[in-house]
């Protein structure tokens, strides 16, 4: 088996550093009625996802502080919004 190590970076806020790449594509679809989420992208985008997702689990900030990839990386031609958010919730 072979591992990879994705590496997140910090800024001085506490928020991920996501270094642009305008190669990078996202996208996603509905399906099922609502109930299916298929994300569609290339290496780029998808790296830029899951950076972006590992930062935001990792963020020790508790503001609201959530990630809009498409406004911040124009990374779908179809201007859909993919927004990117901690939420904890109470253990049962």
């Amino acid at each position: 088996m072979q591992t990879k190590t994705l590496t997140i970076q910090w800024n001085n806020e506490q928020l991920p550093v996501l270094p642009v790449d305008p190669g990078a594509y996202l996208t996603f679809s509905i399906h099922n009625s609502g109930n299916a989420l298929e994300l569609t992208g290339n290496r780029v985008g998808l790296l830029l996802l899951a950076k972006a997702a590992l930062g935001m689990a990792e963020t020790i900030r508790e503001d609201g502080f959530h990630i809009h990839l498409d406004d911040l990386y124009s990374i779908n031609a179809e201007g859909k919004s993919i927004l990117i958010r901690k939420e904890e919730r109470p253990k049962p």
